[in-house]
């Protein structure tokens, strides 16, 4: 074997090996759980300082930081609320969400949101924080598309 071959051979044994990175949980990626708790957090307290929520012809909109989108923010506390309703239902535990379902309806409707919802909502998110953070990538992105199925 020629000097050349030997060498190509030695640096394949170097690459990288690719890792699975659909094990790691949630609370060993912080961005994550920002991105994912994030929004609705400054949701909150855009509430308790403002009251102010963006709004369009169809009613109160959100616009996602990541994509610079707008979306439905009653659809979206929806999907946030049944990712966690799909987990209770995986888990068979009980979660949460009947304070993330109530704001919803209240974006939806039009109706006035009180500092006793958006009390409830920290409460609950922060036990569906807690509930995030040992899921790993994998289990998340297969509600995700379990959801997507669904709808």
């Amino acid at each position: 074997m020629n000097r050349h071959l030997r060498r190509k051979q030695r640096r394949e044994g170097f690459q990288h090996k690719r890792l699975d990175h659909g094990n790691v949980t949630m609370a060993q990626m912080p961005w994550r759980v920002r991105e994912t708790f994030g929004p609705v957090e400054d949701l909150l307290s855009t509430l308790e300082t403002t009251g102010d929520i963006d709004t369009d012809k169809d009613g109160p909109v959100y616009r996602a930081p990541a994509s610079h989108e707008w979306f439905d923010l009653a659809g979206a506390i929806e999907g946030f609320a049944a990712f966690y309703d799909q987990h209770a239902c995986i888990s068979g535990r009980e979660m949460p969400t009947r304070s993330l379902h109530q704001l919803a309806n209240k974006f939806s409707y039009g109706m006035m949101v009180f500092q006793s919802d958006v009390d409830a909502v920290r409460r609950d998110l922060a036990v569906l924080k807690a509930e995030t953070m040992p899921m790993t990538e994998n289990y998340t992105t297969a509600i995700i598309h379990t959801m997507q199925e669904i709808s």
